[in-house]
């Protein structure tokens, strides 16, 4: 969910206008643009439960053998691992244990399929004799929130308290699911709200392609994604960006200041040396505005507090100084790949952006955004609603990013079997591979275990 804070001193927030040149700080040249990419997944021990912080088969002692035998830095509060950093790239863990790594920006899908591939070895290296599994499914369809594991991080702990207070499903996202999602770069404030505001307007179709979490409680949830539907009852304050996500007039700061509107979940303590301590609860609600109008407790906010502030929202597409797809259940370890090739294809070739807007019908008023997401959710690909197929769109979608990666491998001399990443894909468009999510009905239905959704790294 987060990646450990940086340490030192940062400049103060002045104005909106320091949080709008922060995120536009980030720009770069499409020289330079990199994707990152994200996955999380249940780990699971040898009696079929998901893995304990703490024992012989746990978190700690995959953290521990991970970084004596592969390299990776642990990162620790109150003594305890509770993440590993090497280079670019890291791994933490989310609130019940789901264990994710954040992936080093990568120039080209091959890069990213050959990080992969190391850490899914490094895994089977640290786990071969624990009996651990993983399951790539994109919510826990046997627990309940009261049941999982806790992993000891104090942001978690004060996110348990706040999420009942505004929202029925909060608890369930922190503990029940796993995501794949991509970060990607900009050029320009005016491309980051294109891409911002395409990626919204995909999130029927991502949805859909990725769908795989029909299982809740150990019943069909009636849902093909039970995971992207629960967003839409865990905090409208930091989720609902539809007043201006679809509007092509749409600026950062917009979406800056409807961030400055949205209540803080905490502050991080520093020290007297700059470092980063513990995050601490506020005593009474408030927003970043307030926080910025008031202080608190004499303290006025500063660009480090903001970034951690930005990075609490929560909508299917999030601005920081970079962008972030978060849309997508994970899905199997050989169909992860997909997802940063279709984010290339799509947003890093300004011909391809223009065609799946005109497609999407960019700047329609008349279409009902929330009810084409609520469709993908209930049904994937097989939704239908008026004239909108999400099967056949889905299919152009492809054949728009597939189009698009050839002619930028052919511009680049690099990255030449990035489209072969969107054969898994296009089976399940054609309807030559079941879904994702119907994979994971049938195999529950044979086998109503975690175990029995589980495949070894």
């Amino acid at each position: 969910m987060s990646a450990p804070q940086k340490s030192g001193i940062t400049p103060p927030v002045t104005s909106v206008q320091d949080c709008v040149d922060w995120v536009v700080s980030g720009a770069k040249p499409p020289s330079a643009f990199k994707i990152g990419t994200e996955f999380e997944r249940f780990a699971l021990g040898p009696d079929g439960l998901t893995l304990p912080y703490e024992g012989h088969a746990s978190i700690h002692t995959l953290l521990d053998r991970l970084a004596a035998r592969h390299g990776w830095t642990p990162y620790r509060e109150a003594g305890k691992p509770i993440a590993l950093t090497r280079g670019m790239a890291s791994i933490s863990l989310e609130p019940a244990g789901q264990f994710e790594l954040s992936g080093a920006p990568m120039a080209t899908v091959a890069d990213m399929r050959a990080e992969l591939d190391q850490h899914l070895a490094e895994l089977a290296d640290v786990t071969a004799d624990l009996g651990v599994k993983l399951a790539h499914i994109g919510f826990n369809p046997l627990n309940t929130v009261e049941n999982c594991q806790k992993m000891p991080k104090s942001r978690y702990g004060i996110m348990r308290r706040i999420m009942p207070m505004v929202g029925s499903l909060g608890l369930e996202m922190m503990h029940l699911t796993c995501t794949v999602q991509t970060n990607m770069d900009f050029s320009s404030a005016d491309e980051a709200m294109e891409m911002m505001r395409l990626g919204h307007l995909l999130s029927p179709i991502l949805i859909a392609l990725f769908a795989n979490s029909p299982i809740r409680h150990g019943q069909d949830s009636g849902f093909a994604t039970f995971r992207a539907h629960l967003w839409t009852d865990v905090d409208n304050a930091r989720c609902d960006v539809s007043r201006f996500a679809f509007d092509p007039h749409a600026t950062i700061e917009d979406y800056v200041r409807w961030c400055w509107d949205v209540p803080m979940y905490f502050l991080d303590v520093a020290h007297e040396d700059g470092s980063h301590g513990h995050q601490e609860l506020f005593d009474a609600p408030m927003t970043f505005r307030q926080f910025f109008e008031r202080g608190f407790h004499g303290r006025r906010p500063t660009l480090a507090d903001w970034e951690l502030h930005a990075s609490t929202m929560f909508p299917d597409v999030r601005l920081k100084k970079y962008l972030e797809l978060r849309q997508a259940d994970v899905v199997p370890a050989e169909a992860l790949p997909s997802l940063p090739a279709l984010t290339k294809g799509l947003f890093y070739d300004g011909e391809a952006r223009r065609k799946c807007l005109v497609l999407l019908r960019d700047g329609d008023k008349t279409v009902d955004r929330a009810g084409l997401r609520a469709l993908a959710c209930k049904h994937a690909l097989d939704g239908v609603a008026g004239d909108w197929h999400l099967r056949a769109l889905a299919a152009e979608i492809l054949t728009i990013a597939r189009a698009s990666l050839e002619r930028q491998a052919a511009a680049s001399g690099v990255d030449a079997k990035a489209s072969e990443s969107l054969d898994i894909l296009d089976d399940i468009v054609a309807g030559e591979r079941p879904q994702f999510w119907q994979t994971v009905r049938d195999r529950w239905q044979k086998n109503p275990t975690l175990l029995g959704l589980a495949d070894w790294p």
